[in-house]
């Protein structure tokens, strides 16, 4: 996938969101603002999260088989990408699945679709397995820790959501993964490309 086609992709799933707000009257931004937490600390939150998490991939990198697979797999499929198209997926996907997973679709279950008391956390389930679901690889074998990782960020990035009320945490936090573990794939391919 060049960046051309990444950057279509991804405004087609955020005009698919944008859509499904307008139809539901869903502010994709701003869902509640419940715990009142301040830009500064969903900043620091998205962010925070964010760099655990490459943490927790470079470790599993270092000293798990299947994660080294899996680093194999991306760079022979996405090639040498530059660091405009490293930014270029990064920030498309990370605006594009989050105001689809979160802005549109854990609202639109929580508030319009399921009732009682137990609708958010309802909400954040469904949200986060179709998430996952959808982080689905061409070999399934290589691409499983991929998409069980990829069920697990949707939980914490829709737990943010939950929490802050809006999607700046996790989109921040969605960026800084595909941001940083991109540019290591493209480093990987570029090393590994004669």
């Amino acid at each position: 996938m060049n960046s051309g086609v990444a950057i279509v992709f991804y405004a087609l799933m955020a005009a698919a969101a944008l859509l499904g707000g307008w139809w539901a009257d869903l502010d994709l931004l701003v869902w509640h603002n419940s715990f009142g937490t301040a830009a500064w600390l969903d900043v620091l939150i998205g962010l925070g999260a964010g760099l655990v998490v490459v943490a927790a991939s470079a470790g599993l990198e270092r000293f798990a088989e299947w994660a080294r697979k899996l680093s194999a797999a991306f760079a022979g499929m996405l090639g040498p990408m530059s660091m405009l198209e490293v930014t270029i997926f990064a920030l498309t996907s990370s605006i594009g699945e989050e105001l689809l997973f979160r802005g549109f679709f854990q609202q639109w279950l929580s508030d319009v679709v399921l009732e009682g008391p137990a609708s958010d956390w309802w909400g954040l389930a469904i949200a986060s397995v179709v998430f996952g679901l959808i982080h689905v690889g061409p070999d399934r074998k290589t691409f499983l820790p991929w998409t069980l990782m990829a069920l697990v960020l949707g939980f914490a990035l829709g737990g943010m959501y939950l929490f802050t009320g809006n999607v700046l945490a996790p989109i921040l936090c969605h960026f800084t993964i595909n941001f940083l573990n991109l540019a290591q794939i493209a480093r990987r391919a570029r090393n590994e490309t004669p």
